[in-house]
Parts: C-alpha cells; sequence; structure tokens
C-alpha cells in the first residue's frame, strides 16, 4: 500500500488545527467544496513574507488566510485560493510507515473535516447527512491514494448562529476528529473547576451539542475557550477571562525515556493551551482520580486564587475494555495472541501487524504512542521487528525486545511476552455475551473488542484490515463469560485468555 510522498514538514502540517474562513455568494453555493474559494498559503519565501507582515498571521498563527473575500485579488504576500482537495494537498498530516529499509514519513492528507456555516447558509438549508455524505465521496474520489483507507474521509456540517450567513468555516489539523453521525463515545473527556465536586464537571461539545470526545480512533481534540471561533468548545468555569484561543489534547509523538516514571495509565498524551498570555491557563500532570481514569491533568489559572481546575480523561468507559493493569474486576489475562491463518476468511494472507506500547501491552487506543510493532511475513515464514524509536532497518530478533514468536503446524502463529507477562487484562462478563469484533458503533449491546482496530492490521495483497475488522465475519456473535471452575484457558477471536488470579 502507497500513501503519500515524503514529508515536506511544513509549517501548516504542526498546527493543531487550521480555521480556512471564506464568504460564498448563496446564490451559487452548490458543491462548495469543489469552487476555488479556500485561501491556501504561500510557501517558500513568499509565504516566509506573508507571514512577517500579516497581522492574522501574527495574531492567529493558528488561523490561515485570516478573512479571505472572495472578490478582492490575491497579492504575491497573501495567499492562492483553490478547492478543497487542493488544501488538502498543501497542508498536510504525516504518517510513519514501515518499509523494507525501516520507518519512513509520508505526507498524507487529513482526513476529518469540519465545515460550519452561519444560519441559513450552506450547512443549514441542505440535508446534514446528505450533505456530509457527497462530500465525503467526492473527496475520496479525487484523494485515492493519499489517505489511509482504514479510515477513510469523514465530514461534519454544522452551523453556528453567531457567524454571518455568507460564512463558511473549514477545520482541519491533528485536533480536528469527526465522530461519526449515531456514533457514541466510548470514554469521557471532563473538567472540573472544584475537584473536590465530583458532581459537577463541564465536558467539551461539537456546536450541535454532541460529545467532541472521547471516541474510538481519537488520537487528539482542539478545544475552543470562549471565542466562538472553534467547531468544539467548553466552559473552564473560571469567573476571570481567560486569555486563550483553545486547548489541545493530543498524544505525545515522543516516546518517554527508558526509566521514566511508571504511568498510571497506558496513556501518552500532552495538554497545552494556544495564544495564552495574561491570566494563563498552566496543566500540570496529576494523579487519577479515580479507576476509570486514566490521564489528569491540574491547571491552575495565573494571577487568581481560585480553586485550581482539573481535566481528566478516561479513554474507554465499557466493561471490555483493555487494562494496562489489573483491577479488581479484572479475572482474565491476555497471556498471547494466537493467530489461525485459516479463520480469516479463507484468503491468502501476507502479513500480520501488531503494535505495542512501551510496556508491552496492545496498544489498544490512539491515544497510546507504539514503541515497537512485531510483523509475521507468511509468505517467507519470517518475522521483523519495527522498533519506532530508532532509525534503523527492522531486524528480525523479537526476543532482543521481550517478544517471543513460534509457528503451530504451518498456518498457526503464536506471539507472547518473553518474560511471560500478558498484553493486558480484561473484564469478562458473569453472565455469557455476545462477541462483537467489528466497528457497530450504534449499540452497546455486547461485549466490544473493537479496540483491536488500533493494535493490529492484516493485509491481503492490496487490501489492509484491521484486527478487529479481520475477525468480524468469523467470530462476532461468539459467546463469552467469566472461566468455569477448572477452565485454564479460552480462545476470543486472537486473544488467548487464562484465568487472572487476582481478580
Amino acid at each position: 500500500m502507497s500513501l503519500g510522498n515524503p514529508v515536506r514538514y511544513s509549517d501548516e502540517s504542526d498546527r493543531p488545527v487550521v480555521m480556512i474562513p471564506v464568504k460564498l455568494d448563496l446564490r451559487d453555493n452548490q458543491a462548495f467544496w469543489r469552487r476555488n474559494v479556500f485561501a491556501i498559503p504561500k510557501s517558500g519565501l513568499l509565504g516566509w513574507l506573508f507571514k512577517l507582515g500579516s497581522k492574522a498571521a501574527r495574531d492567529f498563527p493558528w488561523v490561515v488566510g485570516g478573512n479571505p473575500d472572495p472578490s478582492k485579488r490575491s497579492g504575491w504576500f497573501q495567499v492562492s485560493r483553490g478547492s478543497v482537495d487542493e488544501v488538502l494537498y498543501n497542508i498536510t498530516d504525516k504518517l510513519i510507515i514501515g518499509t523494507a529499509n525501516g520507518s519512513e514519513v509520508v505526507e498524507v492528507a487529513f482526513q476529518h473535516l469540519t465545515f460550519v456555516s452561519g444560519a441559513g447558509g450552506v450547512c443549514d438549508t441542505a440535508s446534514e447527512r446528505g450533505l456530509e455524505e457527497r462530500i465525503s465521496e467526492s473527496l475520496s474520489s479525487t484523494l485515492k491514494g493519499y489517505f489511509d483507507p482504514t479510515i477513510g474521509i469523514r465530514v461534519d456540517c454544522m452551523v453556528n448562529p453567531s457567524l454571518p450567513s455568507n460564512q463558511l468555516n473549514m477545520y482541519l489539523g491533528e485536533g480536528v476528529f469527526v465522530p461519526r453521525r449515531g456514533e457514541r463515545p466510548i470514554g469521557w473527556i471532563r473538567y472540573y473547576p472544584d475537584p473536590s465536586r465530583r458532581d459537577q464537571y463541564n465536558e467539551p461539545l461539537l456546536l450541535d451539542g454532541r460529545p467532541a470526545g472521547l471516541y474510538k480512533g481519537q488520537g487528539g481534540l482542539v478545544i475552543g475557550i470562549g471565542e466562538s471561533l472553534l467547531h468544539a468548545g467548553i466552559d473552564l468555569g473560571s469567573s476571570e477571562e481567560v486569555q486563550s484561543s483553545f486547548m489541545f489534547i493530543n498524544k505525545d509523538s515522543a516516546l518517554a525515556p527508558s526509566g521514566a516514571e511508571t504511568r498510571s495509565g497506558g496513556i501518552d498524551a500532552s495538554l497545552s493551551f494556544c495564544r495564552s498570555h495574561g491570566n494563563e491557563p498552566v496543566p500540570s500532570r496529576a494523579a487519577a482520580g479515580d479507576d476509570q481514569c486514566d490521564i489528569a491533568w491540574k491547571i491552575d489559572f495565573v494571577a487568581t486564587a481560585q480553586v485550581p481546575g482539573r481535566l481528566e480523561i478516561c479513554v474507554d468507559q465499557r466493561r471490555s475494555r483493555l487494562h494496562w493493569k489489573p483491577s479488581p474486576r479484572c479475572n482474565a489475562a491476555i497471556s498471547s495472541l494466537l493467530f489461525d491463518l485459516r479463520d480469516l476468511s479463507q484468503r491468502d494472507v501476507d502479513r500480520v501487524w501488531i503494535d505495542l506500547d512501551r510496556d508491552n501491552i496492545l496498544t489498544a487506543y490512539a491515544l497510546q504512542v507504539p514503541r515497537i510493532s512485531l510483523v509475521w511475513d507468511c509468505e517467507n515464514e519470517e518475522q521483523y521487528v519495527y522498533e519506532w524509536g530508532q532509525t534503523g532497518a527492522p531486524f528480525k530478533t523479537p526476543g532482543s525486545v521481550g517478544l517471543k514468536c513460534r509457528t503451530i503446524e504451518n498456518n498457526i502463529i503464536e506471539i507472547g511476552r518473553a518474560d511471560g507477562e500478558p498484553f493486558g487484562y480484561l473484564e469478562l462478563p458473569e453472565v455469557p455475551d455476545k462477541v462483537i469484533f467489528s466497528d457497530t458503533f450504534q449499540s452497546f449491546s455486547g461485549y466490544h473488542l473493537d479496540w483491536l482496530d488500533q493494535c493490529g492490521r492484516v493485509s491481503f495483497g492490496d487490501t489492509v484490515l484491521s484486527l478487529g475488522e479481520a475477525y468480524a465475519e468469523k467470530c462476532s456473535g461468539m459467546p463469552v463469560s467469566g472461566f468455569e471452575p477448572g477452565q485454564t484457558r479460552k480462545v476470543v477471536g486472537p486473544l488467548v485468555l487464562t484465568p487472572y488470579e487476582g481478580g
């Protein structure tokens, strides 16, 4: 699978959010995403001069193009204009992929886009879902081969009554995530103005009232604070004016050094505030408030005497979540991964790919940074290990990173940890429940193991399936329950489970 080109590390690709505001003639707004009205920043010397001399670029470094007027010609030091797909070719995301010679960083299109218009504008007069589907289908065609096909293009269209009817804001960037219509969050993000009052908290919301997080596969979130400029916002509950445009939650790009402080959970995430001055919110890591909280920050406000606020994240509140450390409710350990290639839809499997974090636990959530990846090459019956903190080529000795891999017969592969420890822990239901591997986000009924999509992939020629999707057809609906007396082992999809004695 080929994706994008070697990355240019453009300034725009490192921004957590880019907002491109345009003004549309409402008499001619059909297929607005194909019209050359969206501002694209100049590159090279002209782009540098524009940023040096532009008040918009100085005051809003996260906004591209300032407040463009379609009737005004763009000067040398301003911006060019293009359609949405041209914007996505010029303002790009970065993706690390494995190759035969080592890891490579490539440019890909941002795959989550949000459009917000004023009341009576293009997002208000059309069928919300129909408009989103038309834009997605159009961009999927023009950008084919330039984005990860396991994710696809996701588009949100919403209304902000504070905008003029002829204004349209387009949002993209690392902090923009689009949940599908009808999708329910699997976790939560909560801000407690007074941490001692656990019954009083605020949650980030999208403009249409849906929760802004936390959804399966969500690796970042930009939340507006008080200025109504962004597609998602939150009330920090401060009586003082907060001088910040937004806060940004994302996974850390760099792995923690060896010997670093043990995490309370498996999350590698950071919290930052943009354009802060004056009464500046200052975050610092804090201990988890309860057993569902995976990461928390204490937020102090400079020059105020108020009680410091607290932001907490739970990445998955479902019973079927993966635990890094066993809780009193955990009664099963994932002792190994077992792949019977005959289970995978009777197709010829080329590769099986597994991602693990720095504690050798499965990477079940997008806010985790993979430390290593183990790849089994089925055709050559060889194994490769990618160590993402290194720049060298993959190597063939998983034992050096604490893993073991063996072949059982010709079609069965088992992967485990060399120290015998589990890949994580689960809470199995007492009453039998059906296992769900596919991403059936419409319902919470069943025991969801769709988080497997975040830790592995299976390739069949040019087709790449996430691990949960690969097992959905064969294994979804099978019953699962706690261990019966004397039962020492059970296999659920690719997971080999053993009783956890301390549970």
